[in-house]
């Protein structure tokens, strides 16, 4: 009789996800609206108001876990990535990651 082990592997572990050296390279909007490449967001309406919490959080989860390190330098802004951190729904690995090397962003 043979025992078989299923190991389940998430895309989410193997895919890469680009991480800036420092916060000082975001030079993304703080403020107005701001639209999101075909490229980090696929979805409807790829245009932000970054006055909204959803919009924010839509903008930036999309960014953290597609965007290419352009996307991220030109589409995070430092404040906002400060102010909303904690709020931000992202796998525990790019959490981790970015916390370990800004670990100003932990709360």
């Amino acid at each position: 009789m043979t025992i078989e082990t299923v190991v389940r592997v998430r895309t989410e572990s193997t895919r890469g996800f680009a991480v800036p050296g420092s916060l000082d390279d975001l030079v993304g909007p703080s403020e107005g609206s701001l639209r999101l490449p075909d490229s980090v967001y696929w979805g409807p309406d790829p245009v932000v108001d970054l006055a909204h919490w959803d919009d924010i959080a839509k903008a930036y989860e999309a960014t953290l876990r597609e965007g290419t390190l352009a996307d991220v330098q030109a589409l995070v802004s430092p404040v906002v990535l400060r102010r909303w951190w904690s709020s931000l729904f992202l796998p525990v690995r790019i959490r981790r990651t970015w916390e370990s090397r800004f670990p100003e962003l932990v709360s």
